[in-house]
């Protein structure tokens, strides 16, 4: 019991001490993700990074980092049972980042408001797919045959865009606080290079082919920022 309320009587004062950055200060962030099952809260590491440089009281300059690459395979069988496809897609190792500039409002003693903008670069590796007995991409039952096979890599994309965001953080305890953003994009244009494939159908020949380049653009989008969890140090 005197644990608990030593406890409880800690956590108060932090609380009561808890304060927003100034001049000089720097913070960093990792994303929560709220889910049910035995795991409700985790973090996203290493998704994303954000680090911020207050300099001022009322103004900071922040820096996204985000990273992602992952593998899945699963199989299939043909109709009899005795020979099995196996699709293994691989993504190529991505980074994204993002510079961007945050003005922060007096809001109250532990809440601050902001808006900001944000530039965006990302580059994504190509990525792969191979499938085994299967002349298919995806291939179904009836397409897994022995001895077929499918191969594929698209060529690498490029993103450049322009946003900007507002958000709230709360300082819940001292050097520790909870955030949240709202954000809408104004441009983006991304550019995907040249690609390959390769199969054998039915025993037949290979086959390659080339996948064409490609590019885009976009006006207007939203996105949410999610909940975070950062420290000032």
């Amino acid at each position: 019991m005197k644990k608990i309320l030593l406890f409880a009587f800690v956590a108060s004062v932090s609380a009561a001490f808890a304060q927003k950055p100034v001049s000089g200060d720097r913070t960093a962030e990792v994303n929560l993700n709220f889910q049910t099952g035995t795991s409700a809260i985790n973090y996203n590491l290493p998704a994303e990074l954000r680090f911020r440089y207050f300099l001022q009281d009322n103004s900071a300059f922040r820096l996204r980092i985000g990273m992602n690459s992952n593998t899945n395979k699963y199989s299939v069988l043909n109709p009899l049972g005795d020979v099995t496809s196996e699709v293994v897609t691989k993504s190529g190792f991505g980074l994204s980042i993002f510079p961007g500039y945050e003005k922060h409002f007096a809001g109250t003693a532990k809440l601050s408001p902001f808006v900001g903008a944000q530039l965006g670069f990302s580059l994504n590796g190509a990525n792969r797919r191979e499938v085994t007995n299967s002349g298919y991409a995806n291939p179904s039952s009836n397409l897994v045959v022995n001895g077929d096979y499918y191969k594929s890599k698209s060529g690498s994309t490029i993103v450049l865009s322009l946003g900007c965001y507002m958000g709230a953080d709360y300082y819940f305890a001292e050097h520790l606080y909870i955030g949240g953003e709202f954000g809408l994009g104004l441009f983006s244009m991304s550019s995907t290079g040249e690609g390959s494939e390769k199969y054998v159908r039915m025993g037949a020949p290979e086959v390659s082919n080339k996948t064409t380049k490609t590019s885009g653009s976009s006006l207007f989008g939203v996105y949410t920022g999610g909940v975070r969890l950062g420290f000032v140090f």
